[in-house]
């Protein structure tokens, strides 16, 4: 029998890999809070909700619990786990000086095209759609990926992605309006230090974009205590 409110991962589809999307499915679950913490969730279950083999599923069980998303217990079952603050702080350290390099070299070496292309996104980003905060992370995420590819650093971006799936745990949970226009200000004038080739400015406004997540952590796990350890 199909687990419980599981129809929000939506449908597979067969004419694509299906590993990726299965572990897409249930990253952004979990993110999303589609999957809260301390819910059980089953390979089987999850099977039959994709109406897919429990092959994939495993997979990205394991995967899921390689990036902290996912508490796997042959006897008592698999359940999302709690955020804990100490390794979002410490995948925090990692983003930043990983990102500041990556603004730094985007002020030197990112072409007019491509900045171009940072301004199209910041259009995107002010568009209504935006307002949903699954799309603004999508744009967000869009934006700093960007940036990695005009800083000749995409590997820099995937080890970020790798890493990063508790604090997009926080952000989701940070996530409104008022913050969404804050970080489209704070994108524009990453973009605007990037056009003017300037390195030290691109720097600076790049950490004080990313320790916004620090600086709000606390208010967040207050609000959402049932979601943290640590």
């Amino acid at each position: 029998m199909t687990e419980t409110n599981l129809d929000f991962l939506g449908p597979v589809d067969f004419t694509q890999p299906i590993v990726p999307q299965v572990h897409r499915k249930l990253r952004n679950a979990i993110i999303r809070n589609y999957l809260v913490p301390g819910r059980r969730v089953s390979e089987a279950g999850v099977a039959e909700a994709l109406k897919v083999s429990r092959q994939p599923v495993r997979e990205t069980f394991i995967r899921l619990a390689d990036q902290g998303m996912l508490d796997i217990r042959p006897k008592s079952g698999s359940s999302v786990p709690q955020i804990s603050i100490s390794k979002v702080v410490q995948i925090q350290a990692i983003r930043e000086a990983l990102e500041a390099d990556i603004a730094r070299a985007a002020a030197r070496l990112m072409a007019k095209r491509q900045i171009d292309e940072l301004y199209r996104q910041l259009e995107d980003q002010s568009a209504e759609e935006a307002r949903i905060p699954s799309r603004f992370m999508e744009l967000d995420d869009l934006f700093h990926k960007t940036l990695a590819q005009g800083a000749d650093l995409p590997f820099a971006w995937s080890v970020i992605e790798m890493q990063k799936a508790q604090l997009d745990r926080v952000r989701f949970l940070a996530l409104n309006e008022m913050m969404s226009n804050a970080l489209k200000e704070q994108h524009a004038s990453i973009v605007e230090a990037i056009a003017a080739h300037n390195p030290d400015r691109a720097e600076m406004e790049m950490r004080a974009h990313l320790r916004n997540v620090l600086r709000d952590l606390p208010v967040i796990a207050r609000r959402n205590s049932s979601y943290f350890t640590d």
